[in-house]
């Protein structure tokens, strides 16, 4: 098996010992005794610390090396699942959830590192797209999968299947390298937050894309059940293939100059999405917007990545992902959090609307984006 395929398989593992979390993680911190506001500080405390720990990871796969990130990433995650078992104590709780979100970034960033140090130059975004593939079956199969078990299984049980698909991941990685090639590591260089003029346009359109992917996942469930569309499990299982598929149909074209066509299409993808699930409420076009906004995120997440890599040096590739997730998720919890309150004065359709609009905008930013890209090219040429 190439090391290419030894890390999909890896991060593969890793995504599901993340997404068995996501169905029994809430219901069993309520049977804790925990109130509701309480759950939602455990929870929410994933979010803050990915965040803060995205940078660190960076930097870290950086100088500490790929195979040495991803190994204590794996460490993280499973101290963290097995530190939820003993206690039912609220702060011990958020420093288990921070110790799982701490080994999320940590293997994320440094196998999406290890993975473009693997990929030929001319073929990044095409190895990118097909490397996302693995997060989005995982999501796909797993919670489902988990949902299904429960009534055979106790939630600690799944825990524990957890944390053995974690260390399984930690196996595979020991036979990752440990670096890109030598001479790119002679500069030592620090810093946590790496943004030259290059990739400044790439990382805010990473950002839009956040805000319409996080309304999308966060408030679907809400619009479906408000609207009386059902069942909004089919809508993820849409989602999960539709993503698969475009990733696939469009990987080949990342990397034959067509940035700008792929970029405005994503955008026009999300935007169009993002409206129909505002101003309709039938099943057809949910799967019809579903089907849009898995295009979208398909087409945009691997070429706004591969952009950032691209641009920076191999001494920062591992910076580089990281200040792609960092804008990407800074959109995604700033969007929700500030169109929530376009939800409280307004409705969902001025919810959905306004993450349309930021789609819109990234239509504009994809063509500024795309012509400095080019010439960028130029000058390197």
């Amino acid at each position: 098996m190439s090391e290419s395929s030894r890390v999909f398989s890896a991060t593969l593992l890793f995504f599901v010992a993340f997404y068995m979390l996501l169905v029994p993680l809430p219901p069993y911190l309520v049977d804790l005794g925990l109130a509701d506001w309480q759950v939602g500080l455990v929870l929410g405390s994933f979010g803050i610390a990915a965040l803060v720990g995205r940078p660190l990871a960076g930097l870290a796969s950086d100088r500490l090396g790929r195979r040495t990130v991803i190994l204590a990433g794996v460490v993280f995650f499973a101290v963290g699942v097995l530190a939820v078992l003993p206690t039912g104590d609220v702060l011990v709780l958020m420093a288990a959830r921070t110790l799982q979100a701490l080994g999320y970034v940590a293997v994320s960033t440094a196998a999406t590192a290890r993975i473009s140090d693997l990929a030929p130059p001319a073929r990044q975004g095409s190895t990118l797209a097909r490397f996302g593939i693995a997060a989005n079956v995982a999501m796909t199969l797993t919670p489902a999968a988990v949902d299904a078990a429960l009534g055979r299984v106790t939630p600690v049980q799944v825990f524990y299947a957890a944390v053995l698909a974690a260390l399984l991941c930690g196996a595979l990685a020991l036979s990752f390298g440990n670096r890109a090639a030598m001479s790119s590591f002679t500069t030592a260089d620090n810093r946590l937050w790496v943004a030259p003029q290059s990739i400044r346009q790439p990382w805010l359109a990473a950002a839009l894309l956040g805000v319409g992917f996080g309304v999308w996942l966060q408030f679907l469930p809400l619009l479906a059940l408000r609207r009386g569309v059902e069942p909004v499990g089919l809508l993820y299982a849409v989602y999960g293939i539709a993503i698969i598929l475009t990733r696939l149909a469009t990987g080949p074209l990342q990397d034959r100059g067509r940035e700008r066509l792929l970029l405005q299409a994503g955008f026009a993808a999300m935007a169009g999405g993002l409206g129909l699930f505002a101003f309709t409420a039938t099943l057809p076009t949910f799967l019809m917007a579903t089907s849009l906004v898995a295009a979208g995120g398909g087409i945009l997440h691997p070429l706004l990545m591969a952009l950032h890599v691209r641009f920076m040096p191999a001494a920062h590739r591992g910076r580089a992902v990281s200040t792609f997730y960092l804008g990407f998720d800074f959109g995604n919890g700033m969007g929700v959090w500030l169109l929530g309150f376009a939800l409280q004065w307004w409705g969902l359709a001025a919810l959905f609307g306004l993450a349309m609009v930021t789609s819109v905008v990234g239509l504009a930013v994809s063509t500024r984006c795309s012509s400095q890209q080019d010439s960028s090219a130029a000058v390197q040429s």
